[in-house]
């Protein structure tokens, strides 16, 4: 029999569980017309909830997603909308051709035949400034919106990119447009909280009130575990749900990984081979973590080790500081501009934890 988790893909529709607060809280902002910035760190299921609900939006309400996990300049991003506004059109390639090329005055598409003989849009800005570009392609979709009888909410995702873009200031511009609009609106998101946070919830950015805030976490337990267990064909020893839950800190995709693994080996539920499957899972990402291990200068790399040594307690204890031979002025610098960063959190009793929650639990192994 088929293996009945997929991890490495969106899931299907009858694949889902949970969700169903976030489901109708999203839904009713879309039907609104309302920008929403979507909060929650990687693998906890953004992206199959934003999936799930455009499913049932109505036809009219069109929708596309833009990835800025690859912009480095401010043009791209702008490039990124144009490709969305295309994309969402649900209409044939002449047809989109003709109500594109109508609207937008600072793009050229073209159409080229592939090697493999199939067709491929081509583009070029006529612009290169980029407030010009943004004016274009945001009036442009609404008018597009207008013309046709449609609304559209594209999604920005990994929006904290444009945190790192320099020549131009994005959130500024992007906000001296966003607020005429009527038919356009967007979900913005990211796995960088402290980031995404601080472009819409600090006074002074310019996006400040310009979306309203929907946070995910972990589905809850007891909804995931009778839909797991289904699943699987059998039931968890007492505890081993929880232990791996409460490991992983709820994380969706960690845990359908760790159940794939369970199921494609024959294991039973156990504590001892639900450990097994997640340590399979971490080993298997030993080269990646050592590398973005590598990646970090080295008092940053001595935090994250003392992090890991003493899983992210009594960091400031004289034992710790005297044993990685640091100060605590310097370590406590180091950890700031870390949480600036996104790359460690702090929880409330003042634990501090990497983000990234695969990272986090290969720091633990590699350096306890």
């Amino acid at each position: 029999m088929a293996n009945p988790f997929h991890y490495e893909r969106l899931p299907a529709a009858n694949d889902l569980c949970g969700r169903s607060k976030e489901t109708g809280q999203l839904a009713h902002l879309i039907t609104e017309g309302k920008n929403i910035v979507l909060f929650g760190d990687r693998h906890y299921g953004k992206s199959s909830l934003i999936e799930n609900v455009f499913r049932k939006l109505p036809e009219d309400r069109l929708h596309s997603v833009a990835n800025l996990y690859a912009c480095v300049e401010s043009r791209d991003v702008a490039v990124c909308l144009y490709e969305a506004v295309y994309k969402a059109l649900p209409f044939n390639l002449e047809r989109k051709l003709k109500e594109f090329s109508a609207v937008f005055k600072q793009i050229r598409l073209g159409l080229e035949v592939t090697p493999t003989r199939s067709p491929k849009i081509t583009t070029q800005l006529l612009s290169q400034e980029f407030e010009q570009l943004i004016e274009d392609v945001l009036t442009g979709a609404e008018q597009l919106c207008k013309n046709l009888g449609f609304s559209l909410v594209i999604v920005l995702d990994e929006f904290q990119q444009i945190a790192q873009i320099k020549d131009a200031a994005v959130d500024s511009v992007l906000r001296t447009h966003m607020h005429r609009l009527k038919c356009v609106s967007f979900i913005f998101t990211g796995f960088r909280k402290s980031i995404l946070s601080g472009l819409f919830f600090d006074e002074k950015k310019p996006l400040y009130g310009m979306a309203t805030s929907v946070a995910i976490g972990g589905i809850e337990p007891g909804l995931f575990k009778p839909y797991l267990e289904k699943r699987l064909g059998q039931s968890f020893e007492i505890g081993a749900f929880e232990q791996l839950y409460d490991e992983v800190r709820g994380q969706t995709g960690l845990i359908v990984q760790s159940c794939y693994t369970l199921y494609a080996r024959g294991r039973a539920l156990t504590k001892d081979y639900v450990n097994e499957a997640l340590e399979r899972i971490i080993a298997d990402k030993d080269e990646e973590f050592k590398m973005l291990f590598n990646s970090y200068a080295n008092q940053q790399k001595k935090a994250i080790k003392m992090i890991g040594r003493y899983q992210g307690r009594h960091l400031f204890s004289q034992q710790c500081l005297t044993e990685f031979r640091i100060k605590k002025q310097s370590l406590n610098q180091v950890l700031a501009r870390l949480i600036e960063s996104g790359d460690v959190a702090q929880s409330e009793d003042g634990r501090y934890f990497v983000s990234d929650v695969s990272f986090h639990l290969w720091v633990i192994r590699k350096f306890r």
